[in-house]
Parts: C-alpha cells; sequence; structure tokens
C-alpha cells in the first residue's frame, strides 16, 4: 500500500499540485482567507477559495523575490502595496456610490444587520489576500514567530466572535489542521545521533497521518457543556467601544437626540443590576419632535435643574384606593363618575420594588432608574438632580445606586385596571379636586396623595399643551392614532391599543434598514413599517399626543438579559441577576395615564435577532489615510537616513583637517565591520584583508591617528578616496559571500 501510494505520488499530477498548492505556508494563509471570506459572503466561499489558491502561488514566489533582494524586493513589495490600496480604494468609492454607507463603517458593522454589497466584499477580499498573505509568509519564512502565527488565526475567529456567531466545525478543523502543518513544517528539524529523518514521502505522510488524527479526535469527540463566561472576550472583541461610550455619555447632555444613539453593538458591560424582574430604564427624556426626525428637550422639563427631593413619586395604589374610597364616602361623586359597583373595594397591595445598580465600565453621568422611582438611597452617590420628568443625574458618581420603585406592572392588575378603565382623562381633573374636597377632613392623607397626583396631572398638561407648540404637526400620526382608539375611553385602554397596534399590523424590526435622507415618522407609518426602538418610540409617543394623552420619549436601556454574577465592592459580597451593556441602549415611551401617573410602554416589536450594530464614525476613515501617509513618509526617511547620512560624509571628509578626517573615517569603517572600541587600526587592517589590501593606506591611517606631525604625505582628499574604495570593496565582498552561501545552501539541497 505504501509502495503504491508512493508511486502516486510521483504521478505529474500530483507533483504539479504539491508543487503549486502544496505548501503548508501557502495553505495556511488560503484557510485563513476561505473562513474570512465565508463570514462576508458564505455563498460563494467555494470560489473566493480557488481563486485565493493561484493568487497565493503567485504572491509567495513574489515574496520569495522580495526577500532575497535586499533593495529592490522592498521597493518592489512597497509598489506592490500601494498599487493595491490604490486599487482598493477606487473599489470603495465605487461601492459608496450605490450603499448607504461607508466602507469603513460597513467593515466595522457586523454583517448580520447590514445588507450585502458586492463591490465591498471584493475590496475586503483584496485586503484580506494582500494582509494575510504577507504576514504569514513573513513570520514563517522571514521570522519564525508561531505565536504570531496564533495571533494572526484569531483575525477571523474574532470576526465570528463578535456577532456571537458559530463558525462551521469544518472550517474549525481546517483552519487548526493547517496551523499545525505550519508548526511541523517551521520546525526546520535537523537529523543527529538522536534523531533520523525520514526522506520527504515518508515524512509527509508521517505528517499528513498525524494532522488527519488530531482532526478526526477533535471533530468526534464529546465537548463538555457549560456555560462560560465571555465578559472578557466580549469586551476584548468589541468594535467601537471608545466612541460607543463617548456617544452615550454625550447623549444624556445633548439638546436634542436621533435614531443614531439609542441603538448599539457594543458588547461592553456598563452595570450589573439585581431586580426580581426586567424593567426599561431612563437616563433621559425627550420633550417635543421635530420634523427633521429628532427629538430635543424642554429645559424645564428635561434637563437636570432641580436638586433631588425625597420622595419622587407617591405610590399609584394608594391614588387609585383613594379615589374608590371617595366614592365609597360620597355616593353622588360614586354615581358622576360611574364608580358605583367599586365603591369600598380594597384593592391588592401593591408592594415597593428594590433595583440594585453597579457601575462595571464607567461611571455615567445620568443614573439609569425606573419610571416611577420613589426613592434612591446608597451613601456612595452624591450631588442627585432631577429634571422635573423626574429624570436622575449625579455630579459624583459612586460604585452604584439602590432606587425604591413601584412597578408598571401593577397597572395590569384586574382589580387596578378595573378602576383605570372608568377614568376619563378630559374629566380627570375635577374628579381628583372633588374626592380631595371629600377626603380632607376623614382621610388627610389620601387628600394629600390626591393633591400630589393633581399637580403632576396640571405639569403633564403642561408640558403637552408645550410640546405641543413644537411638535411637526402630522396628520398621519393623527388619523392613524383615532382609527386605533376608536371607541376607546379611559387612557390605559388608548395607550394598550396604540402599543399593540405594532405587533399587529406586521411591523418589523430591522438594524440594517437605512432611512433616506429626509424621511421621518410619517414615512415609518405610511410606507416602511420598519425600524428600531427610536422609530417605535417616536410614532407611539406622537399618537398619544395626537389623541390628548401626555407622552414623552425616553432614552435608556433595556434591561433583560439575566445575567448571574458574584464579586466584591466596598467589602461586601455582590449577587447580581442582570447585565446591562452598551448594546442594550434603548428608547420608550412614557404616557401619563389618568388614576395611576406615568407608565412606560414597550410598542418596539421583537427583533429576530439579538439588537447589533456599530456606531458610525466618518472621520476616522479621513484620519487612517492621514496616518496611512504619516507612517509610509516615517518608514521612507528612516530607510533613506543611512544613505543620506553616508552621501553627507563624504561630501564633508575631503574638507576636514587630515587627522580629524582620519578619526572619522577609522570610526566609520570600524562601525561597518562591527568592531568594538578597542579594535586598532592593525586589527581592523586584518579584517579588512579579505576584501582591501593596501598596507601604506592602513600605515597613512595609523600615523594620522597617533602621530599626525610625523606624516603629511596623505591629505583628506587622498584620505577620502581610500575611504569610498574600501566601502565599495567591502559592499562588494559582502554581496559575493551571500550569494555563495546562497548557492552552497541550494547545493546541499539539491
Amino acid at each position: 500500500m505504501w509502495e503504491k501510494l508512493k508511486a502516486l505520488s510521483q504521478h505529474p499530477a500530483a507533483k504539479a499540485c504539491k508543487k503549486y498548492f502544496g505548501d503548508p505556508v501557502q495553505l495556511y494563509a488560503v484557510f485563513l482567507i476561505m473562513t474570512t471570506m465565508y463570514y462576508y459572503h458564505k455563498e460563494w466561499a467555494w470560489l473566493y477559495t480557488l481563486i485565493a489558491l493561484p493568487i497565493s502561488y503567485i504572491l509567495m514566489r513574489f515574496y520569495d523575490f522580495v526577500a532575497s533582494k535586499r533593495f529592490i524586493g522592498p521597493v518592489c513589495y512597497l509598489l506592490y502595496m500601494i498599487a493595491g490600496l490604490y486599487v482598493t480604494f477606487m473599489i470603495t468609492n465605487l461601492g459608496e456610490k450605490s450603499y448607504p454607507i461607508t466602507f469603513f463603517v460597513w467593515f466595522l458593522t457586523p454583517q448580520g444587520v447590514v445588507e450585502f454589497s458586492m463591490l465591498y466584499t471584493i475590496a475586503i477580499y483584496m485586503l484580506m489576500i494582500g494582509f494575510i498573505t504577507s504576514a504569514v509568509y513573513y513570520f514563517a519564512q522571514v521570522r519564525y514567530r508561531m505565536v504570531m502565527q496564533f495571533v494572526i488565526m484569531l483575525i477571523p475567529l474574532s470576526l465570528y466572535a463578535k456577532e456571537g456567531l458559530h463558525m462551521p466545525a469544518l472550517l474549525v478543523i481546517l483552519l487548526l489542521s493547517s496551523y499545525f502543518l505550519l508548526m511541523v513544517y517551521c520546525r526546520q528539524l535537523k537529523e543527529n545521533k538522536e534523531t533520523r529523518l525520514l526522506d520527504g514521502f515518508h515524512s509527509g505522510m508521517s505528517i499528513a497521518l498525524y494532522v488527519a488524527a488530531f482532526s478526526v479526535i477533535a471533530a468526534i469527540i464529546p465537548k463538555p457543556q457549560f456555560q462560560a463566561d465571555r465578559e472578557f472576550i466580549d469586551n476584548a472583541m468589541a468594535y467601537s467601544t471608545w466612541s460607543d461610550v463617548l456617544m452615550n455619555a454625550i447623549s444624556m447632555f445633548t439638546e436634542s437626540t436621533d435614531n443614531t444613539g439609542v441603538v448599539s453593538n457594543n458588547a461592553r458591560t456598563l452595570y450589573y443590576a439585581r431586580s426580581n424582574e426586567a424593567l426599561r430604564l431612563r437616563t433621559q427624556t425627550f420633550t417635543y419632535y421635530l420634523d427633521n426626525d429628532s427629538w430635543n428637550t424642554i429645559e424645564e422639563y428635561d434637563k437636570p435643574l432641580l436638586k433631588y427631593e425625597e420622595p419622587l413619586t407617591y405610590q399609584p395604589r394608594a391614588l387609585t384606593q383613594a379615589i374608590l374610597d371617595a366614592a365609597a364616602a360620597d355616593p353622588a361623586f360614586a354615581r358622576k363618575y360611574n364608580l358605583s359597583d367599586l365603591a369600598g373595594t380594597t384593592l391588592p397591595e401593591q408592594k415597593l420594588s428594590e433595583l440594585y445598580i453597579y457601575y462595571v465600565w464607567y461611571n455615567a453621568a445620568a443614573l439609569p432608574s425606573p419610571t416611577r422611582t420613589q426613592n434612591v438611597v446608597n451613601g456612595t452617590v452624591y450631588s442627585i438632580r432631577r429634571s422635573a420628568s423626574n429624570a436622575l443625574f449625579t455630579d459624583l458618581r459612586g460604585s452604584g445606586a439602590v432606587f425604591r420603585y413601584y412597578s408598571d406592572t401593577y397597572a395590569n392588575n384586574t382589580a387596578e385596571a378595573e378602576v383605570l378603565s372608568r377614568l376619563k382623562h378630559d374629566s380627570y381633573a375635577a374628579l381628583l379636586d372633588e374626592a380631595g374636597r371629600i377626603l380632607q377632613t376623614a382621610h388627610p392623607e389620601e387628600a394629600a396623595i390626591l393633591a400630589q397626583a393633581g399637580a403632576e396631572f396640571q405639569a403633564a398638561e403642561q408640558m403637552q399643551y408645550t410640546a405641543m407648540q413644537h411638535d411637526y404637526a402630522s396628520p398621519v400620526v393623527s388619523r392613524l392614532a383615532a382609527e386605533i382608539t376608536q371607541g376607546l375611553e379611559s387612557d390605559l385602554e388608548k395607550a394598550k391599543a396604540i402599543e399593540r397596534y405594532f405587533q399587529d399590523a406586521g411591523y418589523v424590526y430591522d438594524l440594517s434598514y437605512a432611512k433616506e435622507a429626509g424621511q421621518n415618522i410619517d414615512d415609518f407609518l405610511n410606507t416602511s413599517h420598519t425600524g428600531v426602538c427610536y422609530e417605535y418610540a417616536t410614532a407611539m409617543t406622537l399618537m398619544c399626543r395626537s389623541i390628548g394623552l401626555p407622552a414623552r420619549l425616553a432614552q435608556g436601556f433595556s434591561m433583560n438579559q439575566p445575567y448571574e454574577a458574584r464579586f466584591r465592592s466596598a467589602g461586601q459580597d455582590i449577587n447580581t441577576n442582570f447585565v446591562i451593556k452598551m448594546r442594550d441602549a434603548h428608547a420608550f415611551p412614557e404616557v401619563y395615564v389618568a388614576g395611576y401617573g406615568w407608565i412606560s410602554f414597550e410598542p418596539t416589536v421583537p427583533a429576530e435577532e439579538e439588537e447589533k450594530t456599530t456606531a458610525e464614525n466618518l472621520n476616522v476613515t479621513r484620519w487612517g489615510y492621514v496616518f496611512l501617509a504619516l507612517t509610509l513618509l516615517a518608514i521612507g526617511i528612516w530607510a533613506m537616513l543611512p544613505y543620506l547620512r553616508e552621501k553627507q560624509f563624504r561630501r564633508k571628509l575631503p574638507a576636514m583637517e587630515p587627522s580629524a578626517a582620519a578619526a572619522a573615517a577609522f570610526l566609520r569603517m570600524r562601525g561597518a565591520l562591527r568592531l568594538t572600541d578597542s579594535v586598532t587600526v592593525c586589527e581592523l587592517q586584518q579584517q579588512s584583508e579579505p576584501f582591501f589590501r593596501d598596507d601604506k593606506a592602513f600605515a597613512e591611517l595609523d600615523a594620522l591617528l597617533y602621530d599626525p606631525a610625523r606624516s603629511a604625505a596623505m591629505t583628506s582628499a587622498q584620505l577620502a578616496g581610500i575611504y569610498i574604495l574600501w566601502q565599495t570593496q567591502r559592499k562588494a565582498f559582502e554581496k559575493a559571500e551571500k550569494q555563495r552561501r546562497k548557492a552552497q545552501k541550494k547545493s546541499e539541497k539539491a
């Protein structure tokens, strides 16, 4: 069998395959390219691989030429690199004419959320072929560094890791096998007394069998099942880390927001949290909407102007119970507001919930808090301010905060929802006023809650009026909201109907959808029916306002990722069950519901995949070319510096004093041969004998150095001529020696 296989290996076709496609260095580069292109365009990954085989062979031979030529090789490589980058640049320019985002943004954005671009993909293919083949060749043939080869292998792996994708098992096996094969190939084993090398065929077969066994075992052995903590990997591979952090931090202080600032693909962990429920957490509110599809703040409602005061809100259950108690105390009041059958009802208890937030990555200037936060309890958070909307801000950030809040879910309690369904927005202010007068004497504590609710309702109405003066007037929004809420009377019923509409009407959550310039909420509701949380929150906010319900857009985070974490902070053991990352940035509406107060809603339809996108930074591309030009300039200067210094030295040498010229020439000659400072002229002469023999010249050099007054036979100009001749013959000798060693090595291989 071995003889048959050996004979088969001598077949011309087998020899051709080995010659053109059997180089382990080339194969490793091809598998890296294949793995990368499978991520970008898996349908045609096989075609990219076939094309990469001949291209990589040609490039490897080109790199052989570059490595063998001391001067012309690097020049050719530099020209090749410039030409490749220029062609790639032209392709990306063509792509940007028909694609909504730049190539750099497309490259950083996960491919699962952007549309396919053939021109961009070709540009990536060219860049990967040039970079991967160069890097693999250099660290295999020029500098043997397998650690660097492993780092190169992490490049395609990181593409999959940053999106949480699984690389196909076959690609993993091929990649690891080719890496192992490259390690064996680059070991450069030599035969000695303890080691006997097999001939090429047998050693090749041994390596092939070993690699095959490694691949099979790695594929079939069952893997242990465990839940890994991916925080370090996610954070290390997150793109646009600093830009996302910066954009989120800045957005808390800006006057406006749009759909570029509420979604992020960043895996960076911001907070750990402990809570008994998933929550929508607000960091900022925005009051009015403009026709350019942006939200702006109104200073007296959204900006952090007021000092923190406790409590921030009242218990919604206590408000509703007070209304029922007023109905029980005054039958006429009960009949007037259709509460007679509910008078005297005792509502279920509404517990005060707690949310623990612990900062992980950076201390935000805004505290992510639930909508109906009652108070903040933590000794490490100081100087808390709040806006009229009760968004919380802090001047000095600590390790975390504890929020006590009333959950929005209580509004869905059967008994509570029944009461809320009887209350009408238009008569709510009068209801609160009458109920307060009824309870003023017998239940002053309930009357106080009614007064607090009345003040909050009046502030909400004033905000609604102010916002409507600035809002973009949209007949599309008004008409659709009226249709959805036709026949409904209570605030809660209307808000829930609008919240359900997007799910029932088949709206789509799609991060890859790019709105055209000039599009706003009308286009979302009329034509596209596609968007992200920003569009859904904007639509519901404006629709509620159009039917008279006070509403505002809240920006913050969606805390819905369960994650068990345990750590120590300030000497205490802390356990958490939720994690909040940059990509959990979220926008949602808050609506004022008569009988309850402000409630957050979730109109955004579920996405098929986890929210992932990348913040755009158009300046990065521009600065990238600047840095590239500066780098190439620095490399060119560094490469030309020895030549320029030598030219300058030769020009100055004839003008020096003979003794000074002798000292300068001696130092440069000694340095060219890498001799120590203790070397004398005689020793320099001995080292120069293989390529330069001139006893008289060295004697004169010695005299000028150690007894300049004894001899004036050699002028500085003559010394300069001898120096130039010495350098010329040295370089010729070193070149001849290099060629001789290369020929000897080649003959030994033959």
